[in-house]
């Protein structure tokens, strides 16, 4: 009765201590998303930006209010452990894509600008 409160006590536990290491990397990833995010909308968007980017995360709200309850019975009925990590990486895969095609539209737009000032 006697035991004193730790702050980190519970990180010595290995299990915890890996999956408390894997939801800080997925808060990261998720906040460096959003920050992308906003950053692709300033410069495509310009002055705009701002309706971009309440478009973009009005879409990320309304895509999480209707595919809830489909991906809710499917995690019932499939392995929640293969689901994780599939859509994980698929987000991964999709993310890492964006740097490629914002650097192949800017390039499409230097070219169209170039062609239209000469």
């Amino acid at each position: 009765m006697n035991r004193r409160f730790h702050l980190f006590g519970s990180l010595r536990n290995p299990i915890f201590a890996r999956l408390y290491a894997a939801q800080t990397t997925n808060l990261l990833g998720d906040a460096l998303t959003w920050v992308g995010l906003a950053l692709l909308a300033f410069e495509l968007a310009g002055d705009n930006s701002a309706v971009v980017l309440a478009l973009a995360l009005t879409l990320r709200i309304t895509a999480f209010v209707l595919l809830s309850p489909l991906a809710g019975a499917l995690a019932d009925r499939l392995d929640r452990k293969l689901i994780l990590i599939t859509t994980h990486c698929i987000r991964m895969v999709l993310i890492s894509l964006l740097p490629v095609r914002l650097a192949s539209l800017l390039m499409h737009i230097s070219a169209m600008h170039y062609s239209c000032s000469c």
